[in-house]
């Protein structure tokens, strides 16, 4: 029978301890400071708050509902921070203990005494917490980080000790939680380690968003696949050397749809490319050449119809300045071309000429159409 009562009493004791505890927590340094609801409560009755309305606390109420049990609790263990009231119905934080000065330098002396505490398994308790961190020195607050959508425990906690030496000391120690080892550090030590992994975090974003971009440029500047009909550009050599396009065009135009003509200003040779379908280059060229080889004055003219990669360079060549010409007609701020201005290179008006007269002959290769 002795036995029962020595452990009934101690069970009551462990209540009682884990009541004023909590209490401690709701009126401490950290918690009242931002806590709203007790402000205000507090503002009514010269800091009393009638214990029903404590009770109402989720983790409180899960200690003990007996209101009269709970001041039993209060008068029992001592507290520099709670006050009983006379008649025993009410709580409010001891008056000969002020709150500190709720400002920044209050909160970094804060900082410096809390140590950050990471492995704990996500269904541990806060008393659990709140009986490992205790062996280390005298805790101020528990503070569980949860995440934020789901409220869930993840695994982590700042807990702030009355003194920096018992904060180091705590971050100091390889005592295990339940044989799981934890990661430890200061909060200060904590947060500058975080805001690094930011920086870093937000340095490698952009350098994914500035390769990215550059693949994006290099992927159009890439040579893109030339698709065109194969057998219609007709390479030509021996021409006079003071022969035009539209010479060119004029001997050719008999045997075959031409479409463009590549010539340089005293050159012999010229590439003349035929519309229509595949071989219409060397259907041309035959039928020039079906009664007499085709001449040029007195020049015998040599022919062959371009294959493998020198027809694929010549449809290359003839996109990429198309695409240029595309460019130049659409202008741009500080050119020339638009509306209003030049135009670019071999353009008269914004447009190309077709017929390539025997006017000056332009000095660099180009397609004349």
């Amino acid at each position: 029978l002795k036995e029962t009562m020595v452990e009934a009493a101690s069970q009551e004791n462990g209540l009682n301890e884990q009541i004023v505890r909590q209490l401690e927590y709701y009126f401490g340094n950290i918690n009242l400071p931002r806590d709203k609801f007790l402000q205000e409560k507090m503002k009514a009755d010269e800091g009393w708050i009638p214990i029903p309305v404590m009770i109402t606390f989720n983790r409180l109420k899960s200690l003990c509902e007996d209101a009269e049990k709970i001041a039993d609790a209060v008068a029992a263990i001592p507290s520099d921070i709670l006050q009983l009231s006379e008649d025993k119905l009410k709580i409010r934080r001891n008056i000969s203990n002020a709150l500190p000065e709720n400002s920044l330098e209050y909160w970094q002396k804060i900082k410096n005494r809390t140590v950050y505490m990471k492995g704990f398994p996500v269904d541990t308790k806060l008393d659990d917490i709140m009986q490992y961190a205790a062996q280390f020195g005298n805790t101020e607050n528990v503070l569980m980080r949860r995440i934020k959508t789901e409220r869930t425990f993840k695994g982590s906690c700042f807990v702030s000790y009355k003194t920096r030496e018992e904060a180091e000391i705590a971050q100091k120690s390889d005592v295990k939680f339940r044989e799981v080892e934890l990661t430890k550090m200061m909060q200060d030590d904590y947060w500058t380690m975080k805001q690094k992994e930011t920086k870093e975090a937000k340095a490698a974003a952009q350098a994914a968003k500035r390769a990215k971009a550059e693949e994006e440029q290099a992927v159009k500047k890439a040579p893109k696949p030339v698709h065109f009909e194969k057998g219609l550009v007709l390479a030509i050599s021996n021409l006079p050397e003071d022969t035009t396009i539209t010479k060119i065009k004029e001997l050719l135009a008999a045997h075959g749809p031409v479409g463009y003509v590549v010539h340089e200003a005293g050159s012999k040779e010229a590439q003349i490319r035929f519309h229509g379908e595949a071989d219409g280059a060397k259907k041309a060229w035959e039928k020039a050449n079906e009664s007499c080889k085709l001449k040029m004055g007195e020049n015998e003219l040599v022919g062959r119809v371009l294959e493998g990669e020198e027809e694929e360079k010549y449809w290359s060549d003839f996109n990429e300045q198309k695409a240029r010409r595309n460019e130049s007609s659409r202008g741009g701020r500080g050119g020339r071309g638009g509306r209003g201005g030049r135009g670019g290179k071999n353009f008269r008006g914004g447009k190309r000429r077709n017929d390539g007269g025997d006017g000056g002959q332009p000095k660099k290769k180009v397609f004349a159409d």
